[in-house]
């Protein structure tokens, strides 16, 4: 299990970075929300050869280094993936993580070159002029490269596996485990309403420890997040059961009035249920 400050991340997600890693040879960093290195350790799977080269051998380290805080604070300012190029020619990419809202790290991809970029490093002449050799350049042709259009396919596919990440909750708060029984009773049995006191019960803590890290973990007030969870389940079920009536769907998920679900589905959702089944 590796740690983000609040957060701690599944090894699942260590194992879905490396299979992107040998499917695309591009290397995936995970950082802590300081920009502090988590996942891989430099020693198990360490820098490209040409960034290698650039860091230790002429001493780049500190630009680098530079360079990605610079890019993970755009990338946090935008909350959005974010791809350059970076002083030595290389493509990279950088996304920041929000779990329920809160910032739990940032991701990099890297160091890959696009079709478009120049035949010679940046640096191959000041590496052959200290060291005499082109074996800068060498490690500059040996990096992975890619067209364009294969560039946003590759991160069109990293931008859902990040998405399928998070959703599949391998990325937790730290204090996710106080409150996952009650979040297992409420979805699996949406249409019975789970009171505060009952579900103090169930974890063993007061009524005001988990409503206070029910908002802590998922951003969302302990009634806020059963009513969008029960809301969102009917939306599932108004396009996956055409011909079920809205009254039925909604007792489904617990709610006996059929006017008053509607009344709060339109206030989660800004059309009415019939509205919602029938638009694409």
């Amino acid at each position: 299990m590796l740690e983000s400050m609040h957060h701690t991340i599944n090894q699942k997600v260590a194992e879905i970075f490396d299979l992107y890693t040998e499917l695309h040879d591009i290397r995936v960093t995970l950082f802590s929300p300081d920009g502090s290195l988590i996942y891989p350790d430099a020693v198990n799977r360490p820098n490209c050869g040409h960034c290698r080269l650039l860091r230790e051998d002429l001493g780049l380290d500190s630009r680098c280094r530079e360079l990605d805080h610079k890019m993970m604070h755009v990338a946090f300012e935008r909350q959005d993936m974010i791809t350059y190029t970076c002083h030595a020619g290389m493509r990279e990419v950088t996304s920041p993580i929000f779990v329920n809202e809160e910032l739990a790290g940032y991701v990099m991809l890297g160091q890959f070159r696009s079709e478009t970029a120049p035949v010679q490093s940046p640096y191959s002449n000041d590496w052959k002029k200290e060291q005499g050799s082109n074996e800068l350049q060498e490690a500059y042709e040996q990096t992975a490269i890619f067209p364009e259009a294969k560039i946003e396919t590759l991160l069109s596919l990293f931008h859902h596996l990040l998405d399928f990440i998070i959703g599949g909750q391998m990325i937790q708060h730290k204090d996710y485990d106080l409150i996952a029984p009650v979040i297992e009773q409420i979805q699996e049995h949406p249409e019975l309403e789970l009171q505060l006191d009952e579900a103090s019960r169930l974890v063993g803590r007061s009524a005001s420890t988990v409503s206070r890290v029910f908002k802590k973990v998922t951003g969302r007030s302990f009634k806020q997040y059963q009513v969008n969870h029960r809301l969102e389940l009917a939306a599932v079920q108004l396009k996956a059961k055409p011909n079920s009536p809205v009254a039925e769907i909604a007792m489904a998920v617990g709610y006996d009035d059929a006017l008053y679900f509607s009344r709060v589905f339109k206030k989660q959702f800004h059309c009415s249920p019939s509205e919602y089944r029938a638009s694409s």
